[in-house]
């Protein structure tokens, strides 16, 4: 079966530590690190999961043996590198991150009635100026509770974003954060939770569509 699997810098598995071999070389969970990898399960992704597992490395990879979902991910009894996805690196980490910081700017918009701030939030058009709008106590303060939120949602992404830029190392904790901000701030907009699943589907056809998946 062909997946994808997310990996820290040099093919190290996140959370086994375990490194996988070279492309073409089957990992085997149970032989692997004397068979304490991960409850002795290879874990991967499909397409509709790769928000949730953002790391450094993003493979192609095959699966094999008894293959399943479980909770939000692939479980294998093996696995093998196929290709390294070249486009995802810090730059595109760091794209993502901004696009999902527009789309929590996009949500304060339809929380925002009207005023100096939603003008001043409308008007921004990159992280930086978004990170502008939401740190200007004159624009920002004085809003109600429920605006003061929404706005604060796309201040903390776009302060995200312009982190990731500085330290490229760091992009895929800034790029997984803020998809989880774009999710948040649009149920909150919209008062209703099939916003999460509708946030969750834009991000993935982006990743895909801009990854070349």
């Amino acid at each position: 079966m062909n997946a994808y699997k997310f990996l820290r810098e040099g093919r190290v598995g996140p959370f086994s530590a375990v490194r996988w071999p070279a492309p073409g070389e089957w990992l085997d969970a149970a032989a692997a690190a004397g068979g304490r990898a991960c409850e002795a399960q290879v874990h991967a992704c499909r397409v509709e999961d790769l928000p949730d597992w953002m790391d450094a490395e993003l493979w192609r990879v095959e699966l094999d043996g008894d293959v399943r979902v479980d909770c939000g991910k692939l479980v294998a009894e093996r696995g093998r590198l196929v290709e390294r996805v070249t486009a995802w690196d810090a730059a595109f980490m760091a794209a993502f991150a901004e696009a999902c910081t527009l789309r929590a700017r996009d949500a304060a918009l339809v929380v925002l009635a009207g005023g100096r701030a939603r003008a001043a939030l409308a008007g921004a058009g990159d992280a930086r100026q978004i990170a502008a709008v939401a740190a200007d106590g004159g624009l920002v303060d004085g809003l109600g509770p429920e605006a003061a939120r929404a706005v604060g949602y796309a201040g903390d992404a776009a302060r995200h974003v312009l982190g990731a830029r500085a330290q490229p190392a760091t992009a895929p904790m800034h790029a997984a954060v803020n998809g989880f901000i774009a999710v948040h701030a649009a149920a909150f907009a919209h008062d209703d939770l099939t916003a999460v699943q509708r946030e969750r589907a834009w991000q993935v056809a982006w990743i895909a569509r801009h990854a070349g998946l």
